[in-house]
């Protein structure tokens, strides 16, 4: 058994995951997991750039991961970011600001589907469905057939890019369904309908906290949007065991399933307890066994997947 340890770099939250690798049987273990919700989102300014704000809040997330890695002394770290630093435009001032504690690399919105995607294939074991995985900065659809990854696309949907939704104090449902009719509808040829849809990620399996199913209809998704518009967060947070700043994310998080499960005519919506980490670790170390200990940043497309 090895430790390995993978650092997200997120457009809402920074998260320092620590496994246990069997390499022989192929298998993981998570043993430690820890979440800042920094909102680097939020620290972009109006011309594109990751105000000094936003470069010490991910600094401090940072050094606080290297300090805990300290204790586990992994054998291999892999530090990748997503939405946030690929619009940057300083991407390469906060990768070199940042080189000290990790290297640290950024993943394409192609990148991003395929893995987070990957994860939820070592979780589900339907043959065909499609998923969508919801971050803080954008929103990735794949389908899988044969269990395949077929397709993928990414979209800047993700749950703090709906902020001209908000109307006062709460979201204005309609537009949040609007803006994803928008942007995805469009490709319901490419995904095709599927009986299943597959949710990915932190907002989304907030919701099997409300709800204590991983399979969920559509009439109980509409019934758990109504019980969070009507909930405080605190309320949220002492009931359902959810962090604070999840509660500012999970009720976008379940309207755009929602929206999704209509566009792609899905009767269920399923809930993957693994993700984009699980994905690229099992990717890039669990899958080569004893070769996977060098923890190699770039890996081929061997599954052959559309990229979109």
């Amino acid at each position: 058994m090895e430790t390995v340890a993978i650092v997200d770099i997120g457009s809402n939250t920074v998260k320092l995951a620590v496994y246990k690798v069997d390499f022989k049987k192929k298998k993981f273990k998570q043993i430690f997991k820890e979440s800042a919700y920094i909102r680097l989102l939020d620290c972009v300014d109006n011309d594109g750039y990751l105000t000094e704000e936003g470069f010490i809040k991910a600094r401090v997330a940072l050094e606080s991961f290297k300090d805990r890695l300290f204790y586990f002394k992994p054998s291999c770290v892999i530090a990748f970011g997503t939405y946030v630093l690929r619009v940057i435009k300083n991407r390469e001032q906060f990768l070199s600001k940042m080189a000290d504690l990790f290297e640290i690399e950024v993943l394409s919105g192609k990148e991003e589907a395929y893995y987070s995607t990957l994860g939820a294939l070592l979780d589900i074991k339907q043959k065909c469905f499609l998923t969508f995985d919801i971050g803080g900065g954008s929103l990735e659809v794949c389908k899988i057939k044969d269990r395949q990854i077929k397709c993928c696309k990414s979209y800047p949907l993700g749950t703090l890019e709906f902020k001209d939704c908000v109307d006062g104090n709460s979201y204005n449902i309609l537009c949040v369904e609007e803006k994803v009719e928008k942007y995805v509808k469009k490709d319901k040829n490419i995904f095709g309908e599927s009986e299943k849809l597959v949710g990915i990620g932190g907002s989304i399996r907030a919701i099997k906290k409300i709800t204590g199913k991983r399979k969920i209809k559509k009439k109980l998704l509409k019934q758990i949007i109504k019980e969070i518009q009507e909930t405080s967060p605190i309320r949220l947070t002492e009931k359902y065991k959810i962090p604070i700043e999840r509660t500012k994310t999970v009720l976008v998080a379940a309207v755009v399933g929602l929206k999704l499960m209509n566009i792609f005519k899905s009767k269920e919506l399923l809930i993957s307890k693994y993700s984009i980490r699980e994905g690229i670790l099992y990717e890039k170390v669990v899958k080569n066994g004893e070769n996977g200990r060098s923890c190699q940043s770039k890996t081929s497309n061997k599954q052959g997947v559309e990229l979109a």
